[in-house]
Parts: C-alpha cells; sequence; structure tokens
C-alpha cells in the first residue's frame, strides 16, 4: 500500500482536475459551451472513489457507478453533446490519470486493472444514462409537438371540407381544395408516425382498431388520393376484392408510406405498380418502383427508427426515415411479413404479406386517433 500512498489521489486531485478540465476545453467542442463548473460536477466524487480502490487495492463499489450516470444525465441535458463527446471525456481522464499516478513511476498490475475498469464501467454508465435521457427528451418534443400541430390541422381540414361542399364552387377551386385535404391527410400521417415510429422503436406493438373492410377499395382510394398530388404514374393491378377483418387505418398508412417513398426514390415520371393478391389464408400488397437499388446489407436497418438507404441519404429528397418502421409495426401487429426485393433492371418491390384469420385481432386506440 505504500506505493499508493505516496501517490494518493486526493493529494493530486486538484492537478487531475485542472489537466482533464484544461484539455477538455481544449478537444471537446462541445465542453467549450458547458463552462468550468460544469465540468466538475462529477468528476471529484469519482476520484474520491477511485482514490478508496486503489488504497485498498479493491475495485470500487458498485454504488460509485451512479457517478458514470451523472456524469451522462448532466452531459445530457446539453443539446450540443454528442455520444462520442461523452465518451472522448473519459478517454481523456484515463490518460490524466495515468500520466499523474505514474509520474513518479509505473503502477503495478493491479492497480492499473482497477483504474482502468473504473474507467470502463463509468464509461457505461455515462452512455446509458446519456442515451436514456436525451430519449426522454426527444420523446417529450414529439409528444408535444404533435399535440400542439394536431388542433391547427383539424380546424384546415373542417374548413377546407365546409367549403367544398359550397354548390357554387368552381372546378378549380374544387380540385384545389381537394389537393389541399390529401395533403393535410399527410401531414397528419407523418405526425403519427412520429408518434408510431418511436414506440415501435422503444419495442412496443403498435395497437390497431381492427375492422371489417375491402381491402380493394381502401387502396385504390389511397392510389386516387396520390395521383390528386403526383400525377396519373400509378397502376392498381388487382385480381379481385378483398374482405377482412384489418386495421384499416394502419394499413391505409403503410401504403401511404411504400408509395411515398417509390416516388421520392423511385426514377422520376416511371410508373409505379401498386398489387394486390391473395388466397383465403393471407393477402399481398405489393408497391415497385423502378430506379437506384437497394443493397442487401442495407435492407435490415430501412426499417429502423430514422433507418435511411444510403442512396436516399445521399439523395435530395428529405425525410425522417420513419415511415417503413411504421411499416414494420402495422405489418408485425397483424403478425404478418415485409419482404424487399431491389435488383439492377429490376427495380424496387416492398410486399406486406397480412393474414385474413381475425385470429390475431388487437384491440386498442387506433392509429388515425385525433385524426
Amino acid at each position: 500500500m505504500s506505493d499508493m500512498n505516496t501517490r494518493s489521489i486526493k493529494d493530486k486531485k486538484e492537478q487531475i482536475l485542472s489537466l482533464w478540465e484544461e484539455r477538455c476545453l481544449r478537444e471537446v467542442k462541445s465542453a467549450r459551451s458547458t463552462g468550468s463548473r460544469a465540468l466538475r460536477d462529477s468528476l471529484p466524487l469519482y476520484l474520491d472513489h477511485l482514490d478508496e480502490a486503489l488504497t485498498t487495492n479493491r475495485r470500487m463499489e458498485r454504488e460509485a457507478t451512479r457517478i458514470g450516470k451523472m456524469h451522462g444525465a448532466d452531459r445530457a441535458s446539453h443539446t450540443t453533446y454528442t455520444l462520442s463527446e461523452v465518451i472522448f471525456e473519459y478517454r481523456i481522464l484515463r490518460q490524466v490519470l495515468f500520466y499523474v499516478l505514474e509520474a513518479d513511476g509505473p503502477l503495478t498490475a493491479d492497480l492499473r486493472e482497477i483504474v482502468l475498469d473504473s474507467i470502463e464501467q463509468a464509461v457505461k454508465d455515462a452512455v446509458v444514462e446519456f442515451t436514456d435521457v436525451q430519449g426522454e427528451v426527444q420523446q417529450k418534443f414529439i409528444d408535444t409537438l404533435t399535440h400542439d400541430l394536431k388542433t391547427p390541422i383539424f380546424v384546415a381540414k373542417m374548413n377546407a371540407q365546409v367549403v367544398l361542399k359550397s354548390p357554387d364552387l368552381a372546378q378549380p377551386a374544387t380540385d384545389s381544395l381537394k389537393r389541399i385535404l390529401v395533403s393535410l391527410n399527410r401531414v397528419t400521417s407523418m405526425i403519427h408516425d412520429l408518434l408510431d415510429g418511436s414506440r415501435v422503436r422503444g419495442g412496443e406493438r403498435l395497437s390497431l382498431q381492427f375492422s371489417e373492410c375491402d381491402l380493394e377499395s381502401l387502396i385504390r382510394e389511397v392510389v386516387e388520393e396520390m395521383t390528386m398530388v403526383h400525377g396519373n404514374r400509378f397502376v392498381l393491378d388487382t385480381n379481385g376484392g378483398f374482405h377482412g377483418d384489418w386495421g384499416v387505418d394502419g394499413l391505409r398508412r403503410a401504403v401511404e408510406n411504400l408509395i411515398g417513398n417509390a416516388v421520392k426514390y423511385g426514377a422520376s415520371g416511371t410508373p409505379i405498380r401498386v398489387s394486390l393478391r391473395g388466397d383465403t389464408a393471407s393477402v399481398e400488397i405489393t408497391v415497385h418502383n423502378e430506379g437506384s437499388v437497394i443493397s442487401d446489407d442495407e435492407i435490415p436497418q430501412l426499417f429502423e427508427k430514422f433507418g435511411r438507404s444510403k442512396s436516399a441519404v445521399e439523395g435530395t429528397q428529405s425525410g425522417w426515415g420513419l415511415g417503413l418502421t411504421v411499416v414494420k409495426g402495422v405489418v408485425d401487429a397483424h403478425r404478418g411479413k415485409v419482404r424487399v426485393q431491389s435488383a439492377e433492371g429490376q427495380g424496387t418491390s416492398f410486399t406486406l404479406e397480412i393474414p385474413r384469420t381475425k385470429a390475431h385481432r388487437t384491440e386498442g386506440v387506433s392509429l388515425s386517433e385525433g385524426r
């Protein structure tokens, strides 16, 4: 123990704090905006626990891990901080600790292991807390945003519908109002995509209201609305009417998202084919577009929250990367499957396989609640 007594962290705490703070302010961009006081909030307590661990030649007690959580929560409260910067601050701390403690010679292997283990645990706890706090902040923002947007959108839709019923309305005005309603419905869908995308990403299964519907009529209605906005480039291919017990609003939004993606990322001006096929067991909805190919290794990440293909990220089209997350959530709520096929010269197809059985009915709040 005499080796550590001559190099106690308590005696060198101020030196460690100063060196760490100086390097963070110089090397971590976001640290410059937090100020020195914020940088010192959790580190002194960490150094006290580490000093005790080194003096007793034992690993830090589990209760000391809350220090990493304090650090992660503090950094998450500063909107400029990134996760990589949080980790980098600990890398700097590790370097500073060894620089100060080994100024008079190397630590023993056991003591070095205690320091490294403490840093590793602190990083893990800081990362988990940083991620959790940021997730909560983002969810609160999304909830507030969607709540505040619902009322003005609802009022705009109601007024457009009232004007549309006027008997003296000229045809050009009628067409314009219909386009306005389609666009407002699309904005409403995007709002619900934000909410439902977060639920799916958090591991929740979307809750749908199931009801009897004619799936062909539903898809035809979606195609007609898309035609009003994007022009006459859609081809609906169906082999008959399909009646079943499904989450109607969820399937509507899933098809809207697939068609919307085909418009954004498919080759401009080429046909977009929407196909409906089925048998006694299930129905298949396929949206096909021509254009750039999605590679096999990109396909799994498409259904993650904010996930986008390389071509989408590098392209000019904007997007939240939530549409396919919601599509997957709707399909999962029906206990169905999603298939993606994409190849040079053949285009890209997204196929939803939806069971026709009523055994998978899921009661709950409709995806269209508040529309």
